[in-house]
């Protein structure tokens, strides 16, 4: 842990894109010892795919400072010791020890796989990626707690004998709610947004850089997408920043230097991940290029949404059902379809962003960049027009790898082959265009 002294208070620095420097490298699996009395695992309504536990740790048993919080909005916050919530946190801790666990809210951490062990009386916890997993909620006390231990004694805390083990952390235990399995981009950024409302949130930078957004601000709006992104964590606009930045990632032209396609995978997995490419000096002037195209790529995810419909038509007949498919969700009635938060369009067949994103960004191979630096990005050919001509055969790879993947979105959205399989797909078709004239 990289912990200093500055006028007397005790900080825990999270450096910009990492998480803590003692956070277990992942995937790792974390093994907590705990009396089954104290855990709980349930299914959830309407999430069949997904497990939740219900525990109360020891803290002393609990690995403060080593789970990854890059999923956390507040993960890159400098903590220190003297200010009010930190400082509540300890005070509770101190005086309440028995309560703790009563008085404070705990954590919330996302696993790839969760499950207790009744022989061995163990709860067990996997992570495989610090963009998809680890604690979205409850970071700050987290890192209270790891301080804490770091004070109690020179040693690591975890080979302190009974003996050496200040009372406070005896016998106090903490709340830990873990959610478990394929948990959709989506519904990750969710969790993340609704847990974190305790505290005043920062703007979204990292984000901000000192007016970072400002010409994406103005871009925004001066067009008809103006009102709906939020720049701040509880505005009260529809669109999150970071989804904005996703979609632009995908588009991003690092992808396709030195004449090398990469696949940007990560605008689907990891928004923290978005965030750090954003604010890295290397990549900010690629975002700003993306200017004159911006609102189009914008356009054409809630476009290829709203048009998927007839395209699986085109490809499967005019009998087939979308809205059928386990990985579509379909509303049947017309007056409550689901309204697309950028475009306002509405649409009775909800798709998953594992089917969209790599849709959207094989489209990327369609932007002319000019030679030599000189000039704006243009479309070597329209996007939409494309999809109506072709989007049929983009549509049935889709979805025939998502059927290869146990019809699960998620998924189907980190397939490294379906990204490449559809930037390919439309690569070929491109330059059949450019030679003989025609698509």
């Amino acid at each position: 842990m990289h912990t200093r002294q500055k006028n007397n208070e005790t900080r825990l620095e999270l450096r910009k894109g990492n998480t803590m420097n003692t956070s277990q490298k992942l995937p790792h699996e974390y093994r907590i010892p705990m009396v089954q009395d104290y855990v709980r695992s349930i299914k959830l309504p309407h999430c069949p795919d997904l497990t939740v536990i219900h525990a109360f740790v020891k803290i002393r048993d609990l690995a403060n400072g080593m789970i990854p919080d890059k999923i956390n909005p507040r993960s890159h916050e400098e903590i220190k010791m003297k200010t009010r919530i930190p400082q509540a946190i300890a005070e509770s801790l101190n005086e309440d020890p028995s309560i703790f666990h009563l008085l404070n809210r705990g954590c919330l951490i996302l696993a790839k796989r969760a499950w207790y062990n009744n022989q061995t009386r163990t709860l067990h916890l996997v992570l495989e990626s610090e963009d998809e997993h680890g604690m979205v909620d409850g970071a700050t006390t987290d890192r209270v707690l790891a301080i804490m231990k770091k004070e109690a004694a020179i040693a690591d805390f975890s080979t302190l004998s009974e003996d050496e083990i200040p009372d406070m952390f005896k016998d106090s235990y903490i709340y830990v709610e873990i959610i478990a399995g394929d948990i959709d981009n989506g519904l990750r950024i969710k969790l993340a947004d609704a847990r974190n409302t305790s505290a005043q949130v920062k703007e979204f930078s990292l984000v901000d850089l000192g007016h970072g957004f400002d010409w994406l601000k103005d871009l925004l709006e001066k067009s008809e997408l103006r009102g709906k992104v939020r720049y701040r964590e509880n505005e009260p606009k529809p669109v999150d920043i970071r989804t904005i930045l996703g979609l632009f990632t995908l588009f991003h032209p690092k992808w396709d230097e030195n004449g090398e396609h990469k696949d940007p995978v990560v605008a689907y997995t990891g928004k923290g991940r978005v965030l750090d490419l954003y604010e890295d000096s290397n990549w900010i002037d690629g975002y700003e290029k993306l200017a004159p195209v911006a609102i189009d790529i914008l356009k054409l995810y809630d476009y290829v949404h709203i048009n998927f419909q007839p395209q699986y038509m085109t490809a499967y007949g005019p009998n087939s059902r979308l809205g059928r498919r386990k990985e579509v969700r379909y509303i049947d009635n017309q007056k409550r379809a689901k309204v697309l938060p950028l475009t306002s369009q509405t649409t009775q067949y909800v798709l998953p962003d594992g089917w969209l994103y790599p849709l959207v960004a094989s489209f990327r191979i369609l932007l002319e960049w000019p030679k030599g630096g000189k000039g704006a990005v243009k479309w070597s050919m329209d996007p939409f027009e494309y999809f109506d001509k072709h989007g049929a055969e983009l549509v049935r790879d889709i979805v025939e790898q998502s059927e290869e993947l146990g019809n699960n979105p998620n998924a189907t959205g980190k397939s490294r082959m379906l990204w490449s399989g559809l930037r390919t797909k439309v690569e070929n078709r491109l330059l059949k265009f450019k030679h003989e004239g025609g698509v």
